[in-house]
């Protein structure tokens, strides 16, 4: 019974998983995009409809303590970041506790990373296919 508990003890939190880690099949990539900012430009726009659970990737290189903004219109739609030196991922979307009053994340690492694009799951299964339009910023 001691090694049952223990079993079940260690699988918990592997099944206890969130849906942006679920979502991080390579399977469920519909897209990817090399974020490109114009010449003197600190911003990019670029628009995508999601299907399913699948999500759209977006990836990008930043210096620690730059300020990145993402802005999502249109469908119902949630940002996720992730970086190779985060413990979890990091929602950025508009109503974000972690964003500053202006509604910026303070990157907290040099290098890579990569915004998900996704809908929540309980829209994903009613089959929803959400048109947004994205504008990130990097200050």
């Amino acid at each position: 019974m001691k090694n049952l508990t223990a079993a079940i003890l260690i699988a918990l939190p592997v099944l206890m998983v969130s849906p942006t880690v679920m979502a991080a099949s390579s399977d469920a990539v519909a897209k990817t995009v090399d974020v490109q900012f114009k010449k003197g430009a600190s911003s990019a726009n670029y628009y995508g409809k999601l299907k399913g659970s699948k999500y759209d990737s977006y990836t990008f290189y930043a210096k620690k303590n730059q300020k990145l903004s993402v802005k999502t219109t249109g469908g119902n739609v949630d940002s996720y970041l992730f970086n190779k030196n985060l413990s979890d991922s990091v929602n950025v979307g508009e109503y974000s506790s972690e964003l500053d009053n202006q509604g910026y994340y303070k990157l907290p690492y040099s290098g890579k990373y990569e915004l998900r694009i996704l809908q929540p799951r309980s829209q994903a299964s009613k089959g929803k296919t959400p048109p947004y339009w994205l504008e990130l910023s990097i200050l």
